[in-house]
């Protein structure tokens, strides 16, 4: 059984809710809320339908930190090569293209390069696609097996 300390009371937390404004803090608040209601980190899972996990972390993070503890923190990890201002330009262009013509993967490399000074691969642009939201089109292969007699035999059929 987990209980958390006596230094956040629930008066405290709901005191919180009333300022809070942003959603995904006040959903972790709820949660730490829940907790401190119910005294048990799974019937409080239960209770807002997670894991008991989710719970024991928000409130540990919450009688850590405080309110702040409850924030979404920056993620460590290697900077973009792209500049985040010429990435949304880019985007804004080849979706506003993409939707009359479409783009190949060796175009859109290539635009960036121009666009943007840096060289990705292809399959960190066909990720860069996905994360824009273009979908990769495939052609379907027509009578992949078939000899030309056997086409021709079945167009003029229809």
């Amino acid at each position: 059984m987990h209980t958390p300390k006596s230094t956040h009371t629930l008066s405290r937390i709901r005191q919180s809710l009333r300022r809070v404004r942003d959603p995904v803090i006040r959903e972790r608040l709820l949660l730490v809320k829940s907790c401190y209601e119910t005294q048990s980190l799974r019937e409080a899972g239960e209770r807002c339908e997670t894991s008991y996990i989710r719970v024991k972390r928000w409130t540990d993070r919450y009688e850590a930190e405080g309110l702040k503890g409850l924030e979404t923190k920056v993620k460590s990890g290697r900077p973009p090569l792209l500049n985040p201002v010429k990435a949304k330009r880019i985007r804004r262009a080849v979706l506003a293209q993409g939707s009359k013509e479409g783009w190949q993967t060796m175009q859109l490399r290539e635009y960036i390069k121009e666009q943007g000074g840096v060289t990705y691969t292809e399959r960190h642009v066909l990720r860069l696609a996905a994360s824009w939201g273009l979908s990769r089109i495939t052609p379907r292969p027509r009578y992949a097996h078939s000899d030309e007699a056997e086409r021709n035999a079945f167009l003029k059929s229809e």
